[in-house]
């Protein structure tokens, strides 16, 4: 009988030890719970903070000579755009154009220029998303140009890998063109190896087709997303609208005068234009797509399903070409910013300054004032 009751105690107190260890090894863990939440982001949060945005035409210019774009000073540029109330500025580089050698040695004037850039952002309290333009990735080259992007943006996060995460971020591709599985596999790939020289920083992505956002709802959140990725798409619709007159797709876009909102006796004619072509097509769905309540849906359908794959979703590209008529592009940006808003979903306008200008003389114009003050 004194058997079983010292074993009975033995078991006790062999369980009230077990217990005392878990105990405490439960409260070591929760003592750093906290810290790990703090460390945790809100991309969301994030996403929002960049607020209304516009691109800088300049370093995308492959046509110009390198040395000719390194003297131009975006110091007075940068002050009117916060002078504007703007809150990010998206800068496009065509990297391939300022290469040192023939592979991948990006050209140390232009990490000079773009350290200097964002000082000067910095100093007007804008947030900075650098851009890769003109890539040259394709289905046939998948493997060989990834490894040249990651080294080209290797050398980018090094010189610029101290600046703030809040206030610089990178986009790492624009608007690829391979099919839409030769992107996911691209994309996953640079998101994974730069991801390992820039754990911190906030990465942006879109989908294919020229940051497509159908291609970019199919492609959905990236197996390598680990909550400091931002999801794009770009908006130019009607597109027989915003690049009419455009000579980089002069057989769907060389008819200008294309009124939005749609107005029947304010048409161009259509000419030239086989019953086959896209602009034949373009031109008869024009009626229906020239409206506010067509952007309405539009961005509606995109916002709805980004959010069903939990998609922080921006755009980085919509706007209207110099060609389209005042009223009519003033138009179309005054309901495009304001449905994006009421989508929440933050916009940078193609462009300040240069094709697509969104300056009347020296100010913004006036139909994108309201948008501006509406924080």
């Amino acid at each position: 009988m004194q058997q079983v009751i010292d074993y009975s105690l033995k078991l006790n107190f062999i369980n009230i030890k077990k217990r005392l260890f878990f105990t405490s090894i439960f409260t070591f863990v929760s003592s750093f719970l906290p810290v790990f939440a703090t460390n945790q982001i809100d991309i969301n949060k994030i996403k929002n903070e960049l607020g209304k945005g516009v691109n800088i035409s300049l370093l995308e210019q492959y046509w110009i000579k390198p040395n000719e774009l390194y003297k131009t000073d975006l110091k007075p540029t940068i002050t009117a755009i916060a002078k504007a109330g703007f809150k990010t500025i998206r800068l496009p580089v065509a990297f391939d154009h300022y290469m040192a050698d023939s592979y991948a040695a990006v050209d140390g004037e232009l990490i000079k220029k773009l350290q200097q850039i964002y000082y000067q952002c910095s100093q007007l309290n804008i947030k900075l998303i650098i851009v890769y333009h003109y890539g040259k990735l394709s289905n046939e080259n998948i493997y060989s140009e990834n490894d040249r992007i990651i080294r080209i943006w290797k050398q980018i996060i090094a010189a610029m890998k101290a600046n703030s995460t809040n206030n610089l971020f990178f986009e790492l591709y624009n608007e690829p063109t391979t099919d839409m599985d030769v992107w996911k596999s691209s994309v996953t790939t640079l998101v994974r190896e730069l991801r390992k020289e820039d754990p911190e920083r906030i990465f942006i992505i879109g989908g294919a087709n020229y940051n497509g956002f159908n291609e970019l709802l199919h492609m959905g959140k990236l197996d390598v997303d680990d909550g400091k990725i931002i999801y794009t798409f770009h908006f130019y619709e009607p597109y027989i609208f915003t690049h009419q007159g455009a000579d980089w797709t002069a057989e769907k876009t060389f008819i200008t005068g294309f009124p939005y909102p749609y107005k029947a006796k304010k048409m161009p004619r259509l000419y030239n234009a086989p019953s086959d072509s896209q602009l034949y097509k373009d031109y008869f769905r024009f009626p229906k797509e020239s409206t506010c309540e067509y952007l309405f849906e539009r961005i509606k359908y995109i916002s709805n399903e980004a959010k069903k794959l939990n998609l922080p979703l921006i755009c980085t590209e919509t706007g209207v070409i110099k060609f389209a008529d005042n009223k009519s592009k003033s138009a179309y940006l005054r309901d495009i910013t304001s449905i994006m808003d009421e989508f929440n979903i933050p916009v940078i306008l193609w462009d300040y300054d240069d094709k697509f200008s969104i300056k009347k003389g020296n100010k913004v114009i006036k139909s994108l004032k309201p948008w501006l003050r509406n924080k």
